[in-house]
């Protein structure tokens, strides 16, 4: 590997601006962790996690999170988390995995889930996917990602992937922010998406939009995330999904997502799910006003 990549998350906390607002983050997470009520883990539901790396120093944290979160939970794989939710067949507390942006580490994200029996959704950029120019891939990770330099996953990678029994999902080409892009660019990526990854993976059910927030999106590219056929589409807006005692059409669920960076101190990572248990509702399964 070139060594101009970042191959810890150390260095990428010592890339982070403001110190000591982090510290206080720190410092107030751990308080609100030690009074988090773990007996919402055990409301029936499904709750969406996702992280966008797992560099060598996040790796045990990872194994021990799963190992953490069996003693309440079943996991399941994206497409059931999806049908579960459309379906309202949600009888206890469920868990799905899914990463954004495609980088290259999540390899082994891919490797220590499949050993738990864990199938997760892989979204990625096209676009990037296998991209070996370095310049490229530094622009690419410090003007659209915002983030230190990291190598991403080429197609063989993607191909492995699979093989493990993961699910792969389209993030754009090249992770465009919908919300500031013309829509009819907007429909032709997402379905230059769609068609690449079928033919590259067979199948591709699922969409993120990049960014994550509700105002990243639009109506527009709502549609066309399901005219270009795919079956779910996923914010990063933070909750999970309970039963309502009624069906859901595809078109409208807007599946929430809990980030979690697999560095954190685990506590941490334990207080936002717990909290999203806590205030989860039946309102979480809906687009907000804007995008309906």
């Amino acid at each position: 590997m070139n060594d101009r990549y970042t191959e810890l998350y150390a260095a990428v906390k010592r890339q982070k601006k403001n110190p000591v607002r982090n510290y206080l983050r720190d410092v107030a997470l751990t308080a609100l962790s030690s009074l988090a009520n773990k007996d919402h883990l055990l409301k029936p539901r499904v709750q969406f996690l996702y992280f966008h790396h797992t560099f060598g120093d996040e790796e045990k944290n990872l194994v021990t999170l799963l190992q953490q979160l069996t003693m309440q939970h079943t996991f399941i794989s994206y497409s059931e988390g999806v049908q579960r939710v459309l379906t309202g067949n949600i009888d206890r507390p469920y868990i799905v995995f899914s990463s954004d942006d495609g980088f290259r580490n999540n390899i082994r994200a891919g490797e220590i889930l499949k050993d738990f029996g864990i199938s997760a959704c892989f979204f990625i950029n096209p676009g990037i996917t296998g991209e070996k120019d370095y310049e490229k891939i530094k622009r690419h990770c410090a003007d659209t990602l915002q983030f230190p330099t990291v190598a991403f996953l080429d197609w063989d990678d993607v191909h492995a992937l699979q093989k493990m029994g993961h699910e792969m999902g389209s993030q754009t080409m090249m992770h465009m922010n919908i919300a500031q892009t013309p829509a009819e660019l907007v429909r032709a990526d997402i379905a230059q998406s769609s068609d690449l990854l079928k033919a590259r993976c067979g199948e591709a059910l699922h969409f993120a939009f990049p960014y994550g927030r509700f105002y990243h999106f639009s109506r527009e590219g709502r549609k066309a995330v399901y005219d270009s056929g795919f079956v779910s589409c996923a914010s990063a807006e933070r909750g999970c999904h309970i039963p309502t005692g009624s069906v859901i059409a595809p078109e409208q669920l807007c599946i929430r997502r809990d980030h979690i960076v697999l560095g954190w101190n685990l506590n941490h990572i334990m207080y936002f799910i717990i909290n999203n248990a806590r205030k989860a509702t039946g309102a979480n399964n809906e687009y907000p006003t804007g995008l309906r």
